[in-house]
């Protein structure tokens, strides 16, 4: 039987249920006439088709060709793993924010990164005498003083003697209160039996600073020892969160080795944060 007569076979019902099953066209141009459930009844089976990467599905119009869609497993899968991913992300950034907050509490974010400024130190105290006994037998001291404190009230006192320091020429203060790091202070005396002496001292808001006393042309000045000086900075590195907006402002920075509510406060924060994050992620 030639292919128009199979044809006209199908279209008048002639034609033989085995021969359907064994070619596809007719069995399709049967279906689009008679529909899959009568040529079941008529014990017709659809014709096998081998596995491609795109699945014929047979409906009730002739079969539609569907795209092959992802498996559920395969989607499952890939959302178990951006779910992990967005899981480990979180307890990752609570334990870093942990490890910052205390590490600011025992040791100070001050030690690691330096944003801390502080004021000009201030200029040490210095105090030279110099003196000069010229031919008509006056003698001239001059005081140089360097480093003053201002708006400090300081007293320079001293005593001027003749023949060996046994005869009291003079002895005086001089005083003054002023906006001013140094001062240049000269007297000068009428020395009639030389070697003359003198011994003067300089007090800082009452107490004594320092201390310069000659002889001839002899000059021995001395300062009090100055304690050493610790910078404020080196000393607290620890951050305070309330005042982060200043962070140059020695008012941002305290004591390592302390703290205060808000530091607690953060610790126990991220402490609760990471453990719920990691029981989720479990």
């Amino acid at each position: 039987m030639d292919a128009s007569e199979r044809i006209k076979g199908v279209l008048d019902g002639s034609i033989q249920p085995s021969e359907i099953s064994g070619d596809e066209e007719l069995y399709f141009m049967a279906e689009r006439i008679y529909g899959r459930e009568a040529l079941e009844t008529m014990g017709v089976d659809p014709p096998v088709k081998p596995p491609e990467l795109r699945i014929t599905t047979l409906n009730g119009n002739g079969g539609v060709e569907m795209p092959n869609a992802e498996s559920p497993h395969e989607s499952g899968k890939n959302q178990k793993i951006k779910v992990k991913r967005r899981r480990l992300f979180i307890p990752l950034i609570m334990f870093l924010c942990l490890v910052i907050s205390s590490y600011n509490v025992s040791f100070g974010l001050g030690s690691v990164i330096t944003l801390c400024s502080e004021e000009e130190p201030i200029q040490e105290l210095e105090m030279s005498t110099s003196s000069h006994l010229n031919e008509n037998g006056t003698l001239y001291i001059v005081w140089n003083m360097y480093g003053l404190n201002n708006y400090s009230e300081y007293v320079l006192e001293w005593s001027v003697s003749q023949n060996g320091s046994s005869v009291v020429v003079e002895e005086g203060i001089s005083s003054w209160n002023l906006s001013e790091s140094a001062r240049i202070t000269s007297f000068n005396w009428i020395i009639e039996n030389p070697p003359y002496s003198y011994l003067s001292t300089l007090s800082e808001d009452g107490v004594p600073v320092a201390w310069s006393n000659g002889s001839g042309e002899q000059v021995i000045s001395v300062l009090t020892e100055s304690g050493e000086q610790s910078t404020y900075c080196n000393d607290n590195t620890r951050l305070i969160w309330t005042e982060y907006s200043n962070l140059e402002s020695k008012e941002a920075w305290g004591e390592a080795g302390t703290g205060d509510i808000i530091d607690g406060a953060l610790i126990m924060t991220f402490v609760g944060l990471l453990l719920i994050t990691a029981r989720k992620r479990a």
